[in-house]
């Protein structure tokens, strides 16, 4: 993980002005939710950690963390309506929007690139490939999952 910079090392290496605020956040370990409410969700959970909307999914009896925003156009994986509801396959969650799934362990792509969009000439798929965000997560001897943001 990349230290945060200062402001002074921000503004010396010209990534802000004199009059913007620099925030400065250190990652901590947050509560996400619980094994049974997890649970009683049916497996996955949108919540809202450290200002990000943070998707946290159980699986094979493992717990997974990662960002609730799709990476190819910032679309909700698990939204309000039952048209974004992704769906977990193979320790993968799948965009609901263009089916393509993510590795819950690393956020990496598997499989084909956007399968719901056409190949058009010239730009493709429309936004290049890339991982979906995650975070670590744990779980304690109460059944707290926490995450770490």
């Amino acid at each position: 993980m990349a230290a945060a910079l200062s402001r002074r090392q921000a503004f010396c290496a010209g990534r802000v002005s004199r009059s913007q605020t620099v925030v400065v956040r250190a990652a901590t370990w947050q509560k996400a939710t619980s094994k049974s409410a997890l649970s009683a969700a049916g497996g996955k959970q949108v919540v809202e950690l450290g200002g990000a909307k943070v998707l946290v999914v159980e699986t094979d009896g493992e717990v997974y963390a990662v960002s609730n925003k799709c990476s190819h156009l910032g679309l909700p994986l698990v939204g309000k309506t039952a048209m974004f509801q992704g769906q977990v396959s193979n320790k993968c969650i799948v965009c609901p929007a263009h089916n393509t799934a993510f590795d819950l362990a690393t956020g990496e792509v598997k499989g084909e690139w956007c399968p719901k969009f056409p190949t058009l000439p010239l730009v493709g798929k429309i936004g290049d490939k890339k991982p979906l965000p995650t975070y670590q997560s744990r779980v304690d001897e109460a059944g707290n999952i926490e995450v770490y943001v």
